[in-house]
């Protein structure tokens, strides 16, 4: 068990008269690795066709696809899905 041999003042000044616990911190100089994404575009004109239903989404969900955005524009609606790319 570590046991500080020297507390910071500011540490042991406790209204309750208990002396705080110092804990080291400890850096790693560590290169972060980018995140990578694939995105999806599903457009559905709705003149034609219907829009995707709760099974339809789930089942886009089940792949990792996450909806991020809904644009409608006139009868068109696209359905914008996001998910990470692994490795």
């Amino acid at each position: 068990m570590f046991v500080p041999t020297k507390l910071h003042p500011q540490l042991t000044e406790k209204p309750e008269g208990r002396a705080a616990l110092y804990v080291p911190m400890v850096y790693e100089n560590v290169e972060p690795v980018p995140m990578r994404w694939e995105y999806h575009v599903l457009t559905v004109d709705t003149r034609e066709q219907a829009v995707p239903d709760a099974s339809q989404m789930n089942e886009l969900g089940g792949k990792g696809w996450i909806l991020v955005n809904v644009l409608n524009v006139s009868a068109t609606v696209s359905f914008y899905f996001v998910r990470q790319i692994e490795g």
